[in-house]
This record gives C-alpha cells, structure tokens and sequence, in this order.
C-alpha cells in the first residue's frame, strides 16, 4: 500500500495561502472583511466535504445543504433550549448529521445519475418542510439566541475571534478530506468514481464505499453547520434549500472537482463576487450562472485544475498497476 502525498509545490501554495489567511487581521481593514472571511471559511468547509462525495466519490447530492442545516439547527437547538457549549453542540450536530447521511446513504445507495439527484432533491425538501413547520426549530421565524461559541471559558465574540475560530475550522475539515483522499477509502471512492462497474469488478465494496462517503460528508457538513449557527446567532430554513445546494454545486464546479484547493477557490470567488458587486446582489443567480458559463468551457477542470496548484489533472491515482487493488 503507498500514501500519495501532495507535492512540493502545492504545499508551499498551501502553506502561502494559509500565512494570507494568518495575517490579514494585522492590516487595518474594515471589519466586514474579516465578517466576509469568516462567511468564506464556513462555506469553504461545506464545499470541501461536498467536494468529498461529489468531486471524489462520483455521488451528485443535491441534499448537502439540508445536512448542513440539520448540523446548524442541532446545535442552534442545544444551545438555546438546553445552554450547551459550542464543543457539546459540535459532537452532537456533527454525529447525528452523519447518522442521517448514512441513513440517506442506505436509503439511495442503488440509485446513479438522474435517480440519485431526485431522490437526494426530495431529501432536501423534506429536511426543509420540517425546518419550516416545526416548532421546535422556531418555524417560519427561524431560531434567534444562539449562543456565541465558546472554548473552554473563551467565547469568541469579536470580529477577530470568530475569523480565527473558523479558520481553524476549515483546516480541520480540509485536513480530514485529505486524509481520507490520500488513504485505500480514498482511493476506491476514486475507482468508483471513474468506473464503478469495474471497481466492483475488481474486489471494491463500492455498497460500504458510498456508504462511508455519505457519512463522512455529510457529518463534515454537520460540523460546519454548527459553525455557521454559532457564527450567526441565528439559524433560518431559508439557508438550507436546495437552491443552495445548487450554490453549492455550482461553487464546487468552478473551483474544481476533486481537488483539494479547488473548494476553496469556488468559495472565494463565488461569495466573494455579490459582495464585490453588492448593487447587483438580487442578480446573483445571473452572476453565477455567467461565470459557470466562462469558466466550464475554459478550464473543464475547474480553476483548481490549472496548472499553477498542481502538475496532475488528477489528484489520486486510481489504482496499483501491480495488484489491482486501491494503493
């Protein structure tokens, strides 16, 4: 078994990126920069565990933003009900969002193509209608008097703070996706990715494979829910629908499909852009669909599939020529 791991050169991209991130708060920038930052490292964490079963896996979900609000709403819920902390909440939200993700997984794991994005698009709206009609959640209102997070008697509640906070959150999450990319799991999610007839064939459990993908993902979007909950102080059915899981989608295309900084550049660029053009905010939807339609022709791969992050198209090789199992 080998561990590929990143080259050189991108991780002194990673390493770059990650010392901007570190020191931008030392410049005396309005603090809306630091709010859009913050925006920016909770959508990058959902984009990347979407990028997971998606980008690396081969499994189009149109149901990721409902994950990321049943992670969002957990801990919202513990902590204006029960007054739990912001680690209490995390556990909670990250597990049962990653339970429901393996029930979806059960639920759909024989569907491919148009049947797996119609049945993940009814999931979708079924977690939705619940987040909208059901009283415990706050209804039609949404949830009001999420506590700020906290960690052991710290609570994060300057613009600074909460920047740094999720930052660590998104190199939490960024850092697990590499791990289970550069692991066998990772490289069978590939296999089944490019051909899932033969990954099948050649002794991949491609049933646990999407299972183990499904869970995985979508407790990482639980994770960054919990994050953007606490983040907001306020949680709202409306963040969750299935045009944002199009969002979503459309933020993963455009940054890359199976790369690692490819999220993150989508992310970027796509919450980044309305903001840049905030007289032209109700037109975002146009926005995006004009920038999918420049970037998709010009770099099928994605923006994070140019030659300036790595010198491969693909991330992970497929398979071991020698013993035709996952490296």
């Amino acid at each position: 078994m080998r561990l590929s791991l990143p080259s050189s050169r991108l991780g002194r991209v990673w390493l770059a990126l990650l010392a901007v991130a570190l020191a931008l708060p030392a410049l005396s920038l309005p603090s809306f920069v630091f709010r859009l930052g913050a925006l920016i490292f909770i959508y990058g964490s959902v984009v990347s565990s979407f990028n997971l079963l998606t980008g690396y896996c081969g499994l189009l979900s149109v149901a990721h933003a409902g994950f990321f609000g049943i992670g969002a709403y957990t801990s919202g819920i513990m902590s204006v009900r029960w007054h739990t902390g912001f680690l209490t909440g995390m556990a909670a939200g990250t597990a049962l969002t990653g339970l429901l993700s393996l029930l979806v997984g059960f639920a759909t794991v024989r569907l491919r193509g148009r049947y797996l994005i119609m049945a993940t698009l009814g999931i979708n709206e079924v977690i939705n209608l619940v987040m909208f009609n059901s009283e415990f959640t706050g209804g039609p209102n949404g949830l009001p008097g999420v506590a700020p997070p906290d960690l052991f008697g710290y609570v994060f509640s300057s613009t600074t703070s909460l920047y740094y906070l999720n930052l660590a959150g998104l190199a939490l999450v960024t850092a697990i996706v590499a791990l289970v990319v550069h692991s066998p799991l990772g490289r069978a999610m590939v296999a089944l990715r490019e051909d899932d007839l033969a990954a099948e064939a050649i002794g991949i459990d491609t049933v646990r494979t999407k299972l183990l993908a499904f869970t995985l993902a979508g407790a990482l979007a639980g994770m960054a829910g919990v994050f953007y909950a606490h983040n907001n102080l306020f949680v709202s059915y409306q963040t969750f629908t299935t045009d944002e899981s199009f969002i979503l989608l459309a933020m993963l295309v455009i940054g890359g499909l199976g790369t690692l900084i490819g999220p993150i550049i989508g992310v970027i660029l796509m919450v980044a852009l309305p903001e840049a053009l905030r007289g032209a905010a109700l037109y975002r939807y146009l926005l995006y669909g004009l920038v999918l339609a420049v970037v998709a022709p010009q770099w099928p791969a994605g923006l994070g599939g140019m030659r300036l992050w790595t010198r491969r198209r693909k991330a992970v090789p497929v398979l071991d020529r020698q013993g035709g199992q996952p490296a």
